[in-house]
């Protein structure tokens, strides 16, 4: 049995071509709602979420469009299904 490793599926637009994805955070965040959590930063390669700290200890999570490949390693780390992935545009 050959293992595969994950990799980002395209998404094609009506005319075939490629659509870049970026990941979004909904109100389902855990860390919105009061409760600390960090979980989705930490496994995303190139930073794209970064915590903006709060008073309190907890820490609001910030997606940079700029930075984000839409790989979708957060999505799966997510506790409660907050982040998502949106074409760029609508992200």
């Amino acid at each position: 049995m050959t293992r595969r490793s994950a990799a980002p599926v395209a998404l094609l637009d009506g005319a075939g071509e490629p659509v870049a994805l970026l990941a979004h955070l909904n109100a389902n965040c855990i860390s919105v709602q009061g409760t600390a959590c960090r979980l989705c930063g930490d496994p995303c390669e190139p930073r794209a979420i970064r915590f903006r700290p709060l008073l309190g200890g907890r820490a609001l999570p910030e997606i940079s469009a700029e930075t984000c490949t839409g790989c979708g390693v957060c999505v799966s780390a997510c506790p409660v299904g907050a982040m998502t992935l949106a074409p760029a545009q609508s992200a």
